[in-house]
């Protein structure tokens, strides 16, 4: 479909547009929902007033359009209030139904995009993959948080966060799947 017939579309916060592609997710569940909440609070209090988070916000790099579980950027960037179409300085996805797509699709197409810090939470792994966009354009693996490992900083862009991955996923091994 055309950008246009996609933006005639009703709203719905669970569509992507992905190569001329409307691409629909099922609504996370409760655990998705409470670890992108945790983060978003975890990084409210950190983020220097330069500087926002939200989840589920529309992010419009170029054709395509994504919708971030979690990011950060800039105030003064954002230009509306319907999309983001700056560059944040950090996105999260949090994996669930649609894993391929975080793993793959979209880490090409965010680093296309010249996102600078790509990180993907793995509820099912209980994990917590940093990954940083190196000179050639491509991400490379920085880091890999495994729960009961101890606290780490890790960089957000204007600032770093103290991760601690046990308290931030679920108490139960079975989450999103």
């Amino acid at each position: 479909m055309t950008w246009d017939e996609y933006e005639a579309l009703p709203e719905d916060p669970r569509r992507e547009y992905i190569d001329g592609v409307a691409v629909v997710t099922p609504s996370p569940d409760l655990h998705h929902q409470d670890i992108s909440f945790d983060l978003v609070s975890r990084l409210r209090d950190v983020l220097p007033p330069t500087h926002r988070v939200t989840f589920a916000w529309a992010w419009k790099p170029r054709k395509d359009e994504f919708v971030p579980d979690v990011m950060v950027w800039a105030r003064g960037d954002e230009t509306g209030t319907k999309r983001f179409t700056g560059t944040p300085t950090l996105v999260v996805e949090i994996l669930s139904t649609n894993r391929s797509d975080d793993l793959l699709l979209k880490m090409a197409k965010y680093a296309a995009a010249d996102l600078p810090r790509y990180w993907i939470v793995d509820p099912r792994e209980r994990t917590l993959s940093v990954h940083v966009l190196d000179d050639s354009g491509v991400f490379r693996a920085d880091r890999v948080l495994r729960d009961g490992e101890p606290a780490v900083p890790l960089d957000v862009g204007p600032t770093s966060i103290v991760m601690d991955l046990g308290t931030l996923l679920p108490a139960t091994a079975e989450t999103t799947t």
